[in-house]
């Protein structure tokens, strides 16, 4: 989803047709996850996009196998465009979600635990927001 279809896409969440409540979280995080809150969005960031949390408008967030979001749904593009995985973008973490990003994880050199946080997101390369090479974000 590139251009335009991103911008009709974000009209649609922003007309209330598609709402997600905050924090959208099947299952339960790890202790290191307590105080870090659940991705439930997506924005531009750092000229990427990248999972957000809308409550306190941060980038610290957090998601794991069990969590459903368009954090959810940003995090299989950017595996997709940046990393070859072909994963159906569902916005839900299941299986396939959490192998691809033990992947990406693996080949950015962080811990591949299949989790989602601060951590990955400095180390993985994200979506660019302008096309071209994929991206790594503070």
């Amino acid at each position: 989803m590139r251009g335009a279809q991103r911008a009709k896409f974000a009209a649609f969440l922003a007309a209330g047709v598609l709402a997600i409540p905050a924090g959208v979280v099947v299952g339960t995080a790890g202790t290191a996850y307590a105080a870090t809150p659940t991705c439930n969005n997506w924005k531009l960031y750092s000229n990427a996009w990248v999972p957000y949390y809308t409550g306190t408008d941060t980038v610290n967030c957090n998601m794991v196998q069990g969590t459903n979001s368009s954090g959810v749904w940003q995090l299989q593009r950017t595996l997709n465009i940046c990393y070859g995985e072909n994963l159906a973008t569902d916005w839900d973490f299941g299986p396939g979600t959490k192998a691809a990003l033990i992947r990406a994880q693996k080949k950015a050199g962080t811990t591949a635990d299949g989790e989602y946080g601060p951590n990955t997101r400095k180390a993985i390369k994200h979506e660019p927001s302008g096309g071209g090479a994929c991206v790594r974000v503070p």
